[in-house]
């Protein structure tokens, strides 16, 4: 059988034919990187906004009565209670008056006081003027002043019966703290008495009650 021998343009045109086949591949493989650096991400985001944080009110307010326990409302203060005084005391004398305190804030509290003098004008060792809290009280007054025979008495609990003067103010009012609950109201009666006992020295003398009154919130030890 003849043996035949491809034309040599027939062996170049397939040649080029196959590095033509290679060149387009290797165009498609360098390409696909590109192609890939045109994607688009997706993206999505969501926020959450809480609801009103409000702070609390720690408000003690107080007053001669129930209907008027909201004097001093806010931080601090003082009040005049123009009810409690009592002329030309004789010793053994006594006059009661009440008065109200109330929690005005929105979180509960607990609080005590002091009890003092202004000035040490109606001191008297062992005698002078005395002063008695007491708790859950109302109270009564009897006598007149041209009879000197006024006499105070207050109901309740006792919670402090003592000589006052300049230096007393660090006695508490009360043994324990008292808890008041938002808009609950503690009322008490003070009860002023010049000691029986008290000397011609006191004779003629004025002075003022201070009472002091300290709340803290619930959770403070």
């Amino acid at each position: 059988m003849p043996h035949h021998t491809e034309p040599r343009h027939g062996r170049i045109l397939r040649g080029l034919n196959s590095r033509r086949v290679r060149a387009v591949l290797c165009l498609g493989i360098f390409a696909a990187p590109a192609a890939v650096g045109t994607m688009a991400y997706w993206t999505d985001e969501a926020t959450i906004e809480s609801g009103d944080f409000t702070s609390g009110t720690l408000d003690l307010t107080v007053g001669p009565t129930l209907e008027d326990s909201s004097r001093l409302p806010g931080t601090g203060g003082t009040t005049s209670y123009s009810a409690l005084n009592i002329a030309n005391l004789v010793p053994g004398e006594s006059l009661a008056r009440p008065f109200v305190v109330r929690n005005s804030g929105t979180t509960g509290f607990t609080y005590n006081g002091t009890i003092s003098t202004i000035d040490d004008d109606l001191v008297a060792p062992g005698s002078g003027l005395m002063v008695g809290i007491y708790l859950n009280s109302t109270p009564d007054n009897t006598g007149t002043e041209e009879a000197g025979n006024r006499a105070g008495f207050c109901s309740g609990d006792l919670l402090l019966e003592q000589a006052v003067s300049t230096s007393t103010n660090t006695v508490d009012v009360s043994p324990t703290d008292i808890p008041l609950a938002p808009e609950a109201t503690s009322s008490f009666c003070v009860r002023v008495l010049l000691d029986p006992a008290s000397p011609n020295a006191l004779q003629g003398k004025i002075t003022r009650l201070v009472v002091k009154l300290d709340a803290k919130q619930v959770s403070v030890p």
